[in-house]
């Protein structure tokens, strides 16, 4: 499945959560994992996600990291 993080298309496998993508996101841009579980994450539409939610195809989320 392919979701997109921060303008960054990602691959990743079916049934993964929001963690997952934000791993692979940070370890594409060579960030600390630990950041991990500080980062908020939000959709397309500005809602809150947290990390244990399920992705779909073609999801948009957006990040800060601080």
């Amino acid at each position: 499945m392919r979701v997109k993080v921060n303008r960054t298309d990602l691959d990743l496998f079916e049934g993964a959560q929001v963690r997952h993508a934000l791993l692979r996101y940070f370890v594409r841009r060579k960030y600390d994992l630990k950041l991990v579980e500080q980062t908020p994450v939000f959709d397309a539409y500005g809602h809150s996600l947290d990390l244990d939610a399920p992705l779909h195809d073609g999801m948009i989320l957006k990040c800060k990291v601080r």
